[in-house]
């Protein structure tokens, strides 16, 4: 059967996926089967590879992504017959497919008591701690143990004002929060502010993310101007004008591409737009369809798809190399739609209702909602997956942050060999743009060339 053909049944798509494995085990000379277990790390036995590679039954998607690699394939390529598979099998069993996808979740039990409606939550990249903060000119950030649902240290108060969002910083040492009129960063481990508060450059709500590579931070607000900062030295390193428009405040949210060269934002005039975070110059064209604002947007873990929520009720996924949509708007929600985020493995996307208070869930693949949409009683405000995507917590006007656990359990063995991917494509970024940066400053120091203030002063913030 070709790996185009649509199989009809669960042995059909069950034999594809058993042909094209066992392809790829012949290519690789017929390994034993105790060699391959070696090569996962131990992490599944001898006995395991044999099943997986016979294929007389549907495998776990995480065993078989460690036995494509043992024997140097590409897992990605497997996933899109492995679903086929899901799928027919699930038919066939009268049940939902995605449900082996990460949902649906349910209530952990564990309660994280708050005074005030919950505007944000973000995981520790470690996962071992979650950060809240509240809504409200006195707001608060604290910080949580996941595990007991204990608070860690005492609040980090915003001095007098509004808290518009947290991040943390990917190695996970810092903790940011974008207020009314400054950015503040915070130690992890001491709870101790982190040099004085950063003066942000217009007013309205902010929004802030970090780089991937950890030297930048960038904070988009009431103006069309996304500022990067040099987390290291405190100071401004560039601008990247957007273009978006908006009398009150133009950038609701930003993001960063996983592999750090292009940012995107979400703007009140109803566009996504797109910016090479090295020139600060616009990549393609405006991304339209939302009837009015958008109010969140995030990368897939792969980089390949973009999605946008919007106060127009829709999910929308964009095709990030042509800036096309890749499907209908995802409908489901009533009114405000905000919070995206994605399960760390792709497959599962997230999202908020503001006015419906409730997170549904969507299978990234197959562009269809995943189960029932689990409440809170009142506007959600935040949501986020832990780094292991087994947790999902969420949090708002109810004043009550929730987790909520999937049906799958961690496998860290495939998070850390995920890491290492995405460290390994991330490093080839690096190296790349250091070399770029050299070419270009032997350009600048070359007898007659062209110097460009602030094009290069943005060149030095985005090389970090």
């Amino acid at each position: 059967m070709s790996e185009n053909s649509s199989p009809t049944s669960g042995e059909e798509a069950l034999a594809a996926l058993r042909d094209r494995l066992q392809e790829l085990y012949r290519r690789r000379g017929r390994p034993s089967y105790r060699e391959l277990a070696r090569l996962t790390g131990q992490a599944l036995s001898h006995t395991t590879v044999g099943m997986v590679i016979h294929c007389r039954k549907l495998p776990r998607l995480g065993q078989l992504e460690l036995v494509v690699e043992a024997l140097d394939g590409d897992p990605e390529a497997y996933q899109a017959l492995w679903l086929a598979a899901d799928e027919a099998d699930s038919a066939a069993a009268g049940t939902s497919a995605p449900a082996r996808l990460g949902g649906p979740y349910r209530p952990t039990g564990t309660a994280f008591p708050h005074t005030e409606a919950i505007g944000g939550v973000a995981f520790h990249p470690d996962g071992r701690l979650l950060a809240t903060r509240t809504e409200g000119r006195n707001a608060t950030v604290r910080l949580w143990d996941v595990a007991t649902g204990e608070p860690v240290g005492d609040p980090l108060t915003a001095r007098n004002g509004w808290v518009h969002e947290l991040a943390f910083h990917p190695d996970g040492h810092l903790l940011a929060a974008a207020g009314d009129a400054a950015l503040r960063l915070w130690d992890v481990t001491t709870g101790e502010p982190v040099g004085a508060p950063l003066t942000l450059h217009s007013a309205g709500h902010r929004t802030v993310a970090f780089h991937p590579g950890g030297r930048l931070i960038a904070v988009g607000g009431g103006d069309d101007t996304v500022r990067l900062w040099d987390v290291t030295t405190g100071r401004p390193a560039g601008d990247v004008r957007t273009g978006h428009r908006h009398p009150v405040f133009a950038i609701r949210s930003l993001t960063f591409h996983p592999e750090g060269r292009l940012l995107a934002t979400a703007g009140n005039d109803a566009t996504v737009r797109l910016f090479d975070v090295i020139t600060g110059e616009p990549v393609g064209g405006p991304l339209v369809g939302h009837k009015s604002e958008v109010t969140g947007v995030v990368f897939h873990p792969d980089g390949h798809l973009l999605v946008s929520t919007g106060n127009d009720a829709t999910v929308r996924l964009w095709d990030v190399m042509t800036g096309e949509p890749v499907c209908s708007p995802l409908m489901g929600h009533i009114g405000f739609v905000s919070e995206p985020a994605f399960h760390p493995d792709g497959r599962l996307l997230a999202t908020a209702g503001l006015e419906d208070g409730d997170v549904r869930l969507w299978d990234v693949s197959a562009h269809r909602p995943v189960g029932e949409p689990f409440s809170h009683s009142g506007a959600v405000r935040a949501l986020a997956f832990h780094p292991d995507g087994h947790l999902l917590a969420t949090g708002g006007n109810d004043a009550t942050l929730r987790l909520w656990r999937g049906e799958s359990t961690p496998e860290p063995h495939l998070s850390r060999r995920r890491a290492d991917r995405l460290r390994a494509r991330l490093t080839a970024v690096r190296e790349d743009r250091d070399r770029l940066a050299r070419e270009v400053a032997a350009l600048g120091a070359a007898p007659g060339a062209e110097r460009d203030g602030p094009s290069r002063q943005v060149q030095r913030g985005g090389g970090r």
